[in-house]
């Protein structure tokens, strides 16, 4: 499956929680998430752009390979995604494997769907609440940035961890 998205940062939360009901989207999950990426000890995943992740999302548990970001203006990669039963076992399988913890983060989330279309507020750390919109294609993906009010140059493509630099060199 390719994942086709974009951020928008630095939200008004109550705003953005209104406009996505008004549009008709459904809160589908509210909670904590946490993530851990993987790599081989060389880090070759990475110096591909890709990862492997698993992220407890409430009681569920996913594993999943993310490739390269093919896109510019939207964040455009491969994803391959299954959910497991037992989040400490999925991390024992990867780390027995050979696989090292590359990265660890846990945030808050609220996920919305219209349709194919998924909406992720996000907070996390020290970076003010942010909004992801996933869609099927990008055309979607545009449509919805503007259903919301916003333009495609109020959007971003950048990772978590460029989100990170961003808000820890201000």
């Amino acid at each position: 499956m390719k994942e086709i998205e974009v951020k928008i940062l630095d939200i008004d939360l109550e705003e953005i929680r209104k406009k996505l009901l008004d549009l008709g989207a459904k809160k589908v999950f509210d909670g904590e998430i946490h993530a851990i990426a993987f790599d081989h000890p060389d880090l070759r995943l990475d110096k591909k752009d890709s990862f492997i992740r698993v992220r407890k999302v409430g009681e569920t548990t996913e594993l999943c390979f993310k490739g390269p970001n093919r896109g510019s203006i939207f964040k455009s990669r491969e994803e391959i995604e299954v959910n497991t039963t037992n989040f400490a076992d999925t991390l024992e399988i990867l780390e027995r494997g050979g696989l090292i913890r590359y990265h660890e983060g846990k945030k808050h989330r609220e996920s919305y769907t219209l349709g194919k279309v998924r909406f992720e507020i996000d907070n996390w750390k020290n970076i003010p609440h942010f909004l992801e919109i996933e869609a099927p294609t990008t055309e979607e993906v545009k449509e919805y940035v503007e259903n919301l009010g916003f333009t495609m140059d109020q959007t971003t493509n950048w990772s978590y961890l460029e989100l990170e630099e961003h808000y820890e060199t201000k």
